[in-house]
């Protein structure tokens, strides 16, 4: 965690590691997101980020009452203009009053572990989303790959539009035995004031050969399959690549 920490994981009380039991022909299912963009101090390395976070998880147990899941994203394919960060913490709680209790207990207990976070780093970005799972993702270990974009919603297009074109690739990528899940994030508190995105689009695989292999297929026709599902609803960027690793939380009966 950090400062307010906790951060959530990926989406309701799934995370990457508990995703894997959602089907995705149910209805959407919506969690709280919140996310710490961190640097590491120059003395310092991911090791010793690891290492709190190995003591957080510790912590989080005994300490705290929400259910509250986390994970550490690194950058493997980006650019340091778009994303100046040694790496982002990302929390999930299934609501966000939910993250709201995760956070008031942080704060009001946390604050010796807090100092340790602060010895090893500073984090300049604090943002809270709401999530959407278009795909449950089959998790086989704590580690995976997370590929990002921002997107913006075409002219009159919205929510509903995207839903129903989730559905349909959904039957695509059935039909394609294409590997992979598919998360929306939606930013709501914390970023820039001259942020621009409606909803980032996520893709989640096990590894970056299962990556390689939607984007071989998504190629195969020129994109145009996709671009058919999407291209009328949304404009999307550049995506950025990230490591993904589970570091815990606290999952009550």
């Amino acid at each position: 965690m950090k400062k307010i920490t906790l951060i959530s994981s990926l989406l309701v009380s799934v995370g990457l590691s508990t995703i894997a039991s959602a089907g995705h022909h149910e209805g959407p299912t919506i969690g709280a997101l919140e996310g710490y963009f961190c640097n590491i101090k120059d003395d310092k390395n991911m090791s010793d980020v690891m290492a709190v976070a190995n003591e957080w998880n510790d912590w989080v147990g005994p300490n705290t009452t929400a259910q509250y899941n986390a994970w550490v994203l690194q950058p493997h394919t980006s650019n340091k203009q778009d994303f100046p960060y040694d790496y982002f913490w990302l929390g999930n709680s299934p609501s966000h009053e939910v993250m709201g209790t995760a956070q008031d207990e942080w704060m009001s207990k946390g604050t010796d572990l807090s100092k340790k976070w602060d010895e090893i780093e500073t984090c300049g970005s604090h943002q809270l989303m709401s999530g959407i799972i278009a795909r449950p993702f089959k998790a086989e270990s704590k580690k995976a790959i997370v590929q990002i974009n921002g997107c913006k919603f075409n002219d009159d297009k919205g929510l509903g539009d995207l839903m129903m074109a989730d559905a349909e690739w959904n039957k695509k990528m059935d039909e394609a035995d294409m590997p992979g899940g598919i998360f929306r994030w939606f930013p709501e508190a914390g970023g820039a004031r001259d942020e621009d995105k409606d909803v980032y689009n996520i893709y989640i695989t096990n590894t970056l050969a299962e990556r390689g292999k939607a984007h071989d297929m998504v190629l195969h026709d020129g994109g145009a399959s996709i671009n058919a599902t999407y291209g009328e609803v949304m404009t999307c960027d550049m995506p950025r690549i990230y490591t993904s690793t589970y570091v815990g939380g606290k999952n009550p009966e």
